[in-house]
Formats: structure tokens, sequence, C-alpha cells
């Protein structure tokens, strides 16, 4: 049986006009893409349904272009619940083996906010390649905040503040952060747009981060309650 190691990456982004069926498609396409770097494996994604069996009848993408049936779904869900695009596409596999990516749209109010979840149920090879991935999503999403989990961290409430950001294996901020501001970190990564730095990736463990183990736990439960003395956890109500 294969071990449920439960990845997510969730992402807060706000962006600077009011979001799209094709933005949301965007968002989606290259999530795929960060699926296949940390899995090391191609999938074929679906639409969702009320069924497994349901949700196995529509592939979302060929060629990697949306098939005209998942833009028409979209455009219907679209037309139902404007200005809000909720979407959620999986890998038809087993547990274990599933992956899904969801698009959500809290607030009708602000049709410019977007939180979107990358769900994995395997083990990530390594810290590199998650790095690598979350450098990629922050090539479209200017001003975010991306947190990844593993293995029931934030699920579990082992996180310093319930109200708060958490920290988990990695947390990307759209500020700029000195290494030397966070000793606790196992390592900082800054993020550049041309010659500019947008963001950094704060990183608690070299490892692959495991949510049940007290020692990974303790490492990002400092740099959360080190974040907060800095100003630079807000409330999940903030983002």
């Amino acid at each position: 049986m294969i071990e449920l190691f439960n990845t997510s990456i969730n992402i807060h982004s706000l962006k600077e006009r009011d979001i799209t069926i094709d933005d949301c498609l965007n968002e989606l396409y290259r999530s795929t893409v960060v699926v296949k770097n940390l899995t090391q494996h191609d999938h074929i994604w679906y639409l969702t349904g009320y069924s497994r069996k349901g949700a196995s009848k529509h592939v979302v993408f060929s060629d990697n272009e949306p098939n005209q049936n998942t833009i028409d779904t979209f455009e219907r869900h679209y037309k139902k619940n404007r200005p809000l695009i909720n979407e959620s596409i999986w890998n038809g596999q087993p547990d274990g083996l599933a992956c899904s990516i969801s698009h959500f749209m809290k607030f009708i109010d602000n049709p410019k906010k977007l939180n979107l979840i990358i769900d994995i149920d395997q083990r990530v090879a390594n810290t590199s390649d998650m790095i690598d991935s979350l450098l990629l999503l922050a090539e479209e999403n200017n001003n975010s905040w991306m947190k990844v989990d593993s293995k029931g961290y934030w699920r579990n409430d082992s996180n310093v503040f319930p109200d708060r950001v958490y920290v988990g294996w990695m947390l990307y901020m759209p500020h700029i952060l000195l290494p030397e501001l966070i000793p606790e970190a196992a390592k900082i990564v800054p993020v550049f747009e041309g010659e500019k730095q947008k963001g950094t990736i704060v990183v608690s463990t070299e490892d692959v981060f495991d949510g049940n183990n007290k020692e990974h736990i303790g490492k990002a439960n400092d740099i959360e309650i080190r974040l907060l003395d800095l100003g630079l956890l807000p409330l999940l109500t903030e983002l």
C-alpha cells in the first residue's frame, strides 16, 4: 500500500484585474506542470464529478490546450456563478497516487482574489524540486502568499497561530527578507523578476518536511514566531 504523504501547495493571490476563465485555465495548466515536475510522472487530467466513474469521463487538456468541452463547462458554470470561478481537476488515480488542483474565488465583492490549491498524495522527492515549483508558480503570481504543507502539519493544527499564515515546509511571501533576519530557517531563497527581487521563499527543513516529525514541527514553529515578531505573518483574513 502506498503511503499517503499529502503534499499541498496553497496559494493566495491578488491579481491586478478581475479573474477570467482564461486566467483560471492558465493557472490550472501551469499547476499541472508543477505536479508533473514534483511527481516525475505525466498525468491525464479530468473534470471532477459526483462519482469516480463520472469524474473520469472528460479530459481537461489535449496537446497542452484546454478541450472545447472544458471551456464550455467552465463558461456554463461562470454564467451561473459570476463573478466567481470555482473549478477543480484531478488525475483519476487511486489513493496514494491521486492529485488534484482547485481554483477558488471566495469573495464575490473582490473578483481579483484567488485561492489555488495543489494536492498530491505522494511524497515529493526532494527540497530543490519544491523550490523550483514555487519559483515557477511565482512567475505569474506577483502579489501572492504560497504555503507548502506535507504529512498534515496544518491539518493537524501543528502551526503556532491558528488564525495566521503557517510556514510548514516552505512559505513564499511577496517581501524581501534577508537571511540574517531568520536564523531559524534552513534556507532563504530570493525570488526575482528580471533584476528586481519581488519575494522570498523561506524553507524550514533541508529534508522533505514531515508534519508528524516533532523536530520538523519545531523548526516550522520557530520560524512562525520569528516572522510574527517581524510583522511578516499576516492573518488569514488579510490574504
